[in-house]
Order: C-alpha cells, then structure tokens, then sequence
C-alpha cells in the first residue's frame, strides 16, 4: 500500500499502473489532509492483514524485507519490531557527523541476533500489529512531517509501551535509507534539532515554571555555544555541531511550551473509531 499526500513527481500515474496490474494487491490511497500522521492513520484504517510495516518514500527495502517481517512475527508474542536501518549518504558519511547525529537520522544496526527492544521504534522502519495500533488510537497528527516535523513514531510508540506492547529489534528486516547531499548539511540538522525539540515538548511536561525554564535555556545556551567554539578550535567538528544541536533542541522545547502558554492547545488527537476492514473512511481527530 502507497499513501500519497501531494506528491507532484508522477507518483500517482506510476502507482494507478502498478494498482491495475496487481488488482487487489496492490492499492494506492490518496491523503487529502497535511501530513505524514494523517496519511499513516488513513493506512492503518485500510490495511486489510493483521501486520503493518511502516517505511518512507526515501528507504529502500531488502529483497527479503516481507520474509523478515513474517518471520518475526510468527512469535505471537511480539506487538512491535525495530527493524534494521541502514544509512547511504551521497558522497560519503561528513566528519562533522557525530554517532549522535546518525542515530537520529535512523541509524539501528545493533547487531545480529533479534533481542528485547526497550527504545521507541524508528518510523522509517517500523512494524507492528495491527490490532494494538488501532487499539492505541494511530499517530498524532500534530507531530512528524505536516505538523512539528518530528517524533511522531517516539509518541506513537510510548502509547504502545504503556499499553503494556512488547518491542524486538528484529535484524532480519533490513531498510536502506537514502540522503541525499541536500540533507548532509550543518543547517539542515540545526533546523531539525530545534524542530525535535518542539516535538518533544508535546509529550514531555514543564517541571518548573516557564520564566525559570526560560533563564535556564538562555544559560544552557550560552555555555553550549562556548563549548561547541572551543570544540572547533580544538578541529573537532563533530562534537562542536553536538553542542549546538543540543542548545537547539532546548530552545525549541522552550519556544513551543511558551506557545501553549500562549494559547496554542498541547493536546494531541487520536483516532476513535476505525474502519471496518476494506473501507477508507475512519473517524479522526478528538482531543484526548
């Protein structure tokens, strides 16, 4: 199943092909609403088979991904799967580019053997049961790609742990993500950090007032962009982008709780009803 939610390169014509030549196998769902949460949910509403595997436009699949994907699930006791990523950056991996950064740009190779996995499940390679998604009300629209931009798999998958789901990294479900040059950039990753930060600030609460937050962030930021100068005068460039991502990400948690202090509601939808199987429309959102 393809969700499109405004592609402009064609991808509708190609999809209407495929669609046609393996009728009722494969289907191609158009999201009239913004964003990835909405087209995500208008899948999960539609899918026909008990396991969703969940991917993006930029990954590409290992010819055994579908084999790897049934072969951990027969275990009955697994409700969520991190499935292996790997990462081909255009021109080669950047000095500059800590073992932080590529963890955040969907890095999960640890090994192997399939274990217990404890962490959030990373959306550009995630699988999990059908029955608990639906059970846990799908993916916040506000978050990810169309609303703040990210951690709308980290959400998703603390309503899955809390709803008591078991989570395995499963190696044998392999995904290859694809950057392109454009996205190996210094300010692409500043802009992300403050946008993950905003992010988090959906799910994460204020534990002390926002004016004492705010003088903390202010010296947070200071003593980190001391820190990153020194990291560069050392020619250590990874480490100095560290500190100023991580100034970034605090600056972005403090922006986006003052705008619910301003008035912008906090609360995330869910879905409440879903579709019965074969039938595209579901009923989205209510504030919860």
């Amino acid at each position: 199943m393809v969700m499109d939610e405004g592609a402009r390169d064609g991808t509708a014509d190609i999809c209407g092909d495929f669609e046609r030549e393996f009728s009722g196998i494969f289907r191609f769902l158009v999201q009239k609403g913004k964003g990835k949460s909405n087209a995500l949910n208008l899948g999960i509403a539609s899918a026909r088979g008990d396991i969703l595997a969940m991917t993006d436009d930029d990954v590409l699949c290992a010819p055994d991904y579908v084999e790897g994907i049934q072969t951990v699930f027969a275990h009955p006791g697994v409700d969520g799967a991190q499935g292996r990523v790997l990462l081909d950056c255009d021109g080669g991996l950047p000095e500059w580019m800590s073992a932080k950064l590529v963890k955040f740009m969907s890095l999960r190779d640890c090994g192997d053997e399939i274990r217990e996995w404890s962490e959030s499940l990373s959306g550009t390679n995630m699988v999990v049961r059908a029955e608990a998604a639906r059970r846990v009300g799908g993916l916040a629209p506000e978050l990810g790609p169309g609303g703040t931009g990210f951690a709308e798999d980290t959400e998703f998958s603390l309503r899955l742990l809390d709803a008591g789901c078991r989570f395995v990294y499963a190696p044998q479900i392999v995904v290859r993500h694809q950057l392109p040059r454009g996205r190996l950039t210094k300010s692409f990753f500043r802009r992300r950090y403050f946008g993950l930060g905003r992010s988090h600030a959906y799910y994460a609460p204020l534990d002390a007032p926002l004016w004492r937050f705010g003088l903390y962030v202010g010296k947070y930021w200071l003593t980190m962009q001391a820190k990153s100068l020194g990291q560069r005068l050392a020619k250590r460039p990874a480490e100095a982008l560290d500190c100023e991502c991580d100034a970034l990400k605090q600056a972005g948690f403090f922006w986006q709780h003052w705008q619910f202090d301003r008035g912008v509601p906090r609360q995330l939808s869910r879905v409440t009803s879903w579709a019965q199987e074969g039938d595209r429309h579901f009923e989205l959102p209510i504030s919860c």
